[in-house]
């Protein structure tokens, strides 16, 4: 029996773009995830119960500057799971299927999210 290793390790491994875009995906769409729910139970506290010292409590917490920077973070993960998902749909319809094409791809995604980011910046 040798020592060699039978798979690559990580330790030796090369994240291929398709790969660090597609975990990626996946990560934002479970953040939204549980950004939906969150933002639904504030909404559901706030309307229905906005006496409740939490509602209070979350209302001036929400306007921290702190919270502001979770807001960039919040657009930027849906903007980029936005335009990667186009991504995946031009992919789907047969377009830029080939290696090159997917690299200048992630380098327009990744250039429309920061353009993005900084105009919401300014926005809020």
């Amino acid at each position: 029996m040798s020592d060699r290793p039978l798979s690559p390790h990580l330790q030796i491994y090369k994240i291929q773009v398709t790969t660090f875009f597609s975990i990626m995906h996946r990560l934002t769409g479970i953040l939204l995830f549980f950004l939906l729910i969150a933002f639904s139970w504030h909404f559901i506290l706030h309307v229905y119960f906005p006496k409740l010292f939490i509602v209070k409590y979350l209302n001036i917490l929400l306007s921290t500057s702190i919270a502001k920077l979770a807001y960039i973070v919040c657009f930027m993960s849906f903007a980029y799971h936005f335009l990667n998902g186009i991504r995946h749909l031009l992919w789907d319809m047969g377009f830029n299927l080939e290696i090159t094409d997917v690299s200048k791809s992630a380098i327009l995604l990744a250039a429309m999210l920061l353009c993005s980011t900084i105009a919401f910046m300014f926005i809020i």
